[in-house]
C-alpha cells in the first residue's frame, strides 16, 4: 500500500464536501462539534496534499513549512481535544459527563505538551517508502508514553458515549490505530489520520 499527493487531495476534497453536507443541518445545535469531525479531516488531508507537493516539488518548498504545521495543528492540537469535547456535548449522563471532561482535561495535556514540543524542537517531514514521516527529537520511551495518552484522549471517549455504532466506531479506528502502529511505524501520525479520515465517512451512521 502506498500514498501520495493525490490519495490526499481526493480523499480530503471528497470529506470536505461530504462534511459539509452532514454538518448543515445540525449547524447551531449541540451534535455540530461531533457533525464537524468529517469536515475538519478533509481540511487535514488537503493540507498533507500540499505538503507532498512542497515536498516533492522545490519551486514550492517554501510552502512546505505552513502545510507541515497545518496538518500538526489538526494531529497534535486539535483531536486530542475536539474528540472528547465534541462526545461531551452529545452526553446527558452526569457521570459520564464527569468521566468525559476528566479525558478532555488530558486531552488538553497532550496537545499542549505537542504544541510545546513542536514550537521548542521542531518537527521535520520526510518522505520514505511511499509515505511521509514526521520527525520529533525526542527519546523513545518519552514517546511511547505520549502516544499511550495521546490514544486515550483520542480513543477513549468513544466507548464512554452510549450512542448507536459509537463504540463500533471507537474500535474501528482502535484497529486502524494498531495496524497503523504495527505496520507504518515512522509514518504512524500520516498513515493514521489518513485511516481515521476514511473512517470518519461512518459518522453519517451514528445517530
Amino acid at each position: 500500500m502506498c500514498f501520495s499527493a493525490q490519495a490526499s487531495f481526493i480523499a480530503g476534497t471528497g470529506l470536505t464536501l461530504f462534511g459539509i453536507n452532514l454538518l448543515k443541518p445540525f449547524l447551531y445545535r449541540k451534535e455540530q462539534f461531533f457533525r464537524a469531525i468529517p469536515l475538519m479531516f478533509g481540511i487535514q488531508q488537503l493540507c498533507e496534499g500540499f505538503v507532498w507537493i512542497s515536498q516533492t516539488h522545490p519551486e514550492y518548498e517554501m510552502y512546505s513549512t505552513f502545510f507541515k504545521y497545518a496538518f500538526l495543528f489538526f494531529a497534535f492540537i486539535v483531536w486530542p481535544v475536539w474528540v472528547p469535547y465534541s462526545l461531551l456535548q452529545l452526553e446527558t449522563n452526569q457521570g459520564k459527563k464527569r468521566c468525559l471532561a476528566s479525558i478532555l482535561g488530558a486531552g488538553m495535556v497532550v496537545s499542549t505538551s505537542l504544541a510545546w514540543l513542536c514550537y521548542s524542537v521542531g518537527v521535520q517531514a520526510s518522505i520514505s517508502c511511499n509515505h511521509i514521516e514526521y520527525i520529533i527529537a525526542i527519546p523513545t520511551q518519552l514517546g511511547y508514553v505520549g502516544l499511550a495518552w495521546y490514544l486515550l484522549a483520542t480513543l477513549s471517549p468513544f466507548f464512554v458515549v452510549r450512542k448507536k455504532l459509537m463504540q463500533e466506531f471507537g474500535l474501528l479506528l482502535l484497529a486502524s490505530a494498531i495496524l497503523s502502529a504495527y505496520f507504518y511505524t515512522a509514518w504512524f501520525t500520516s498513515v493514521w489520520c489518513f485511516f481515521a479520515a476514511l473512517l470518519s465517512f461512518m459518522i453519517y451512521k451514528i445517530k
